[in-house]
């Protein structure tokens, strides 16, 4: 009997693992470097903004304003950058079909639709007043909102253009590339930010006549310029000669109806899901507690998702990575690789998400303070901070799911799913909890938001482990059919 043979096999096997293994860390160092960067971006413009109110002494103004005006103009970004995104699933499943050209085709038609929704979305100077007064905020702080979303309209077509370019990257596994232009930019924008938020006077040596302080203004326009040279930076890459010559980035221009309707199809469902969710987060923070409550839980949550972020930003890099490895694997119909991928990256989250909340739990109330000291904004925020702790392991789970199907293409159910419980659990839970124990504050409806990101993790994880995922064509719109290998999630 040969023995050797059993050994083999289990050494090749072994083998493998460890080469998805550095396929899955080569992809996410990458992109999580890249959304990270973003939120340290954030992170210094919250600190410069900070500083802003002492130097004006609006009591906190602009903290309160920040957060709400971000979500007014997301509500309208998401719906073009929820659709764009699907790019990156249609990239990496064609260089799995080793159909190399059709990955920057898919990129220019991105771009197309991108630059076109943004036009329509100059609209919004129009609407703007009327949205931040229906709002309701107190006048100082709804002046600072309506100030920074008419600036940052000019943001949306080449943020979402840019999305498009950093799917095709990601997607054609060069994420060190949308890394590079995503630091860049985010320097860039924290180096402006300072300089029109606060001025800087003249250089009469250099003949530099100086900057004039455009306040909270200047934190909007440091980000169109970041955005708008992320995009460019992406294109000029995107053209180089070495791309151009392996998937022919300069031939592959012409407008494409079947492949946009395809980006339509499969990816339109995520982008009516991110409208859904941006815009229950938007009336979460800035009605549900911004109106029923007073400023100060309005700041506090403010402060508090600060923090949040540092703990779903990685999240978010992992699940792009984890999008472009399954979108591969499964064009290569190897479902059962696309499996072992999202088993890999869900263990290094668990991992880093439980370290995190142990820091939370034991350090909240002197982490709220490096950004405000008020002691009833501290504690309402060292509150929420509990919730965090809660929801936050659960909330990286979903996360990684809901990317790992949008990979394979599957994008309608999971937006169903978020649609309808974004709306059932945090509108309507949160409002009942505010209704029936105002006694609790906001931290009523954060323990409805608690509980729904509970929820989504448990029936995104059910999703995957129901295998539906592998039944899904995303080119059967282009007049394709293929059928992927059946395997068995686990």
């Amino acid at each position: 009997m040969n023995t050797s043979q059993p050994k083999l096999e289990k050494t090749l096997k072994d083998e493998q693992r460890r080469e998805e293994i550095r396929n899955v860390l080569a992809m996410s160092i990458p992109i999580v470097i890249t959304t990270c960067s973003r939120l340290f971006m954030d992170l210094a413009d919250f600190a410069m903004i900070t500083q802003l109110d002492k130097v004006n002494g609006l009591n906190s103004a602009a903290q309160g304003a920040i957060m709400p005006a971000q979500l007014v103009m997301w509500t309208f970004i998401v719906l073009g950058l929820g659709t764009i995104s699907i790019v990156n699933t249609f990239v990496s499943q064609s260089l799995g079909r080793k159909r190399y050209n059709e990955t920057s085709a898919y990129a220019w038609q991105g771009i197309y639709m991108a630059l076109s929704y943004g036009a329509v979305c100059l609209g919004l100077y129009s609407v703007m007043p009327t949205v931040i007064d229906w709002i309701g905020h107190s006048q100082h702080i709804a002046r600072l909102e309506l100030i920074y979303c008419n600036v940052m309209v000019l943001s949306i077509a080449p943020t979402i253009a840019g999305e498009a370019l950093a799917g095709y990257f990601n997607g054609i596994h060069r994420p060190r590339v949308t890394m590079w232009s995503a630091i860049e930019a985010n320097i860039l924008n924290v180096a402006l930010s300072w300089m029109l938020m606060f001025g800087l006077g003249p250089i009469p040596a250099l003949g530099f006549a100086g900057v004039p302080a455009l306040g909270f203004a200047g934190a909007a326009w440091g980000t169109v310029i970041g955005v708008t040279y992320r995009f460019i930076r992406l294109l000029l890459a995107f053209l180089m000669r070495g791309n151009h010559e392996r998937y022919a980035s300069r031939t592959t221009w012409r407008i494409d109806g079947e492949k946009m309707r395809s980006i339509i199809r499969v990816g339109f469902p995520q982008g009516l899901q991110w409208v859904s969710d941006v815009l229950v987060w938007m009336l979460f923070v800035n009605v549900l507690i911004g109106r029923t409550f007073d400023d100060a839980h309005l700041i506090a949550s403010n402060v508090a998702w600060q923090f949040m972020r540092i703990a779903f930003m990685p999240a978010i890099g992992v699940g792009i990575a984890l999008s472009s490895l399954v979108g591969k694997a499964v064009g290569q119909r190897d479902p059962q690789m696309a499996i072992r991928f999202a088993r890999f990256a869900v263990a290094i989250l668990i991992v880093y998400l439980s370290a995190l909340s142990l820091v939370y739990l034991r350090y909240r109330v002197e982490l709220i303070e490096l950004f405000n000291t008020d002691p009833e904004i501290v504690r309402i925020a060292s509150a929420i901070m509990i919730c965090a702790v809660i929801f936050q392991v659960s909330d990286a789970l979903g996360i990684t799911y809901n990317a790992a199907l949008r990979g394979a293409g599957d994008t309608f159910w999971p937006a169903m799913l978020f649609v309808i419980s974004h709306w059932v659990i945090v509108i309507g839970g949160g409002w009942t909890i505010a209704t029936l124990k105002p006694e609790w504050g906001s931290i009523g409806p954060w323990s409805a938001a608690t509980f729904l990101l509970i929820f989504l993790s448990v029936a995104l994880w059910w999703r995957w482990s129901s295998g539906a995922w592998q039944k899904i064509n995303i080119f059967s719109g282009e007049g394709e059919s293929a059928k992927v290998e059946s395997a068995e999630p686990v």
